[in-house]
């Protein structure tokens, strides 16, 4: 996989009024430290190798390995299902995961989730811009609602490219981040194939229960 590089500094986090929901708001200034993530939501193809992994206790946190122990998760929710074939390319990114299970995975290469304040600078740049590719919204640079009902293959777009060369920042798939969004929901960005465009700004916020695996719901790494 392909990690861009993010250095120390700052970016205007979130939007103001009437823009967004109130848990965008408000629009501030926050500093993260040094960081890479991944260039694209994580695929298919690169998930394949840990469906091997899951009985490996040592990639799990202990929450997670007693969400798997106890409802007899051994592969993501839509694997090898005839019936979502339209989700399962190599290069389309891999969806039906919990949060749980992305965490063990990026604990299996050593790294973690993105952090919303992570994942948001890493989308939108420094200068605050609405979606990835700036401040205008255009209905060619994303997969949302009203186009194809199913993930396209990450890197598809190539208008669909961060200040700091990410893919897939708007649509396609929601992301799993690290942090937690209110209790019992883990926090998820980025917009979905299904998705209507104001969810596909760079400053939008949404959140599942960690045991969340459907359609439209990816994530990718950092570290």
């Amino acid at each position: 996989m392909n990690l861009c590089a993010v250095p120390a500094g700052k970016f205007w986090m979130g939007s103001d009024p009437p823009e967004g929901a109130d848990n965008e708001h408000p629009r501030r200034l926050v500093e993260t430290g040094a960081y890479e993530i991944g260039e694209t939501p994580m695929t298919n193809a690169q998930f394949a190798s840990f469906v091997q992994n899951y009985q490996d206790r040592g990639c799990w946190s202990p929450e997670g390995w007693a969400w798997r122990e106890k409802n007899g998760i051994d592969k993501p929710r839509f694997w090898n299902d005839p019936g979502w074939r339209a989700y399962l390319g190599p290069e389309q990114p891999v969806v039906g995961v919990s949060w749980y299970e992305a965490d063990a995975f990026a604990r299996s290469l050593g790294m973690r989730l993105p952090t919303e304040a992570e994942w948001e600078r890493a989308a939108r740049g420094d200068d605050g811009r609405r979606f990835p590719w700036g401040d205008e919204w255009d209905p060619a640079f994303a997969a949302h609602r009203g186009g194809a009902r199913h993930t396209l293959p990450v890197g598809s777009i190539p208008q669909n490219r961060s200040p700091y060369g990410l893919y897939d920042c708007a649509g396609n798939v929601w992301e799993w981040c690290a942090d937690w969004f209110a209790q019992d929901l883990r926090s998820a960005r980025g917009g979905a194939w299904n998705a209507h465009p104001p969810q596909l700004r760079c400053a939008s916020r949404n959140a599942w229960p960690p045991e969340a695996r459907f359609s439209n719901l990816g994530f990718r790494v950092a570290r």
